[in-house]
């Protein structure tokens, strides 16, 4: 580090003219000294007592120069230990970096693999299932079978509610195909009942009217053959 860029150039600047010291002449010498100091270093105490020598105002003060030095080496000191809690928290950092980036590409790394499993899992159970059983699952996979009523008309599931909820009693969806080909078949043979009631009904409705009819016409004769009975006379 330059003498010009030394942090200690401004308090030097400011200080060695009070003691009628020139800073050009002697800042140099100063600043060197501290960038090769150690604390067993007699040489930076050799360039003190030149300080000393040198100054015209306070060469024979023997406190001011102490103090001078004591001065020098605290904020030298309390420089470099801001430097080296910087270089410390720049290394953190940069290690909690590296470690946040570790873990994105492992997670990532892991993703991808997980995925190419499930591709190739998908695949091979495509190969391996038997032909007819594929067939019924790509034909019913995303089908919804109608419900019909008594009187055959298709209920609407999502106005009786489906979806907001499973019942009690409410039947689960099939998850195998067995299951899905019973639940088709019991749905015909709902169909078919529910078709056989409704004709019921409608010959039950039939024979009523019918009844009703003849009751009148019955009725009718007998009230004819009183009337003839009321004239012979």
């Amino acid at each position: 580090m330059t003498e010009e860029n030394h942090q200690l150039c401004d308090y030097l600047n400011e200080t060695l003219p009070t003691l009628s010291l020139d800073p050009e002449t002697y800042l140099p010498y100063i600043t060197g000294c501290l960038d090769t100091f150690q604390d067993e270093d007699d040489e930076f105490d050799e360039i003190i007592a030149l300080l000393q020598a040198s100054s015209e105002s306070h060469s024979d003060d023997e406190q001011i120069w102490p103090k001078l030095k004591e001065e020098i080496l605290r904020r030298y000191e309390e420089f470099n230990h801001e430097v080296e809690q910087q270089k410390k928290q720049n290394e953190d950092e940069r290690r909690a970096i590296e470690a946040a980036k570790k873990k994105l590409d492992t997670e990532d790394a892991y993703r991808e693999k997980e995925r190419k499993r499930l591709a190739e899992l998908e695949k091979t159970t495509k190969i391996d299932m038997d032909p007819a059983k594929k067939a019924l699952i790509e034909q019913y996979a995303y089908d919804t079978s109608e419900i019909y009523d008594n009187d055959g008309k298709v209920v609407d599931q999502k106005a009786s509610g489906k979806g907001k909820g499973k019942d009690k009693d409410a039947e689960e969806e099939p998850t195998s195909n067995k299951g899905l080909a019973e639940k088709i078949n019991k749905e015909h043979s709902q169909q078919m009942r529910s078709g056989s009631q409704t004709t019921s009904k409608k010959d039950e409705r039939m024979k009523t009217k019918q009844a009703k009819l003849d009751k009148v016409k019955q009725k009718e004769e007998r009230r004819k053959k009183s009337t003839k009975g009321e004239r012979k006379r």
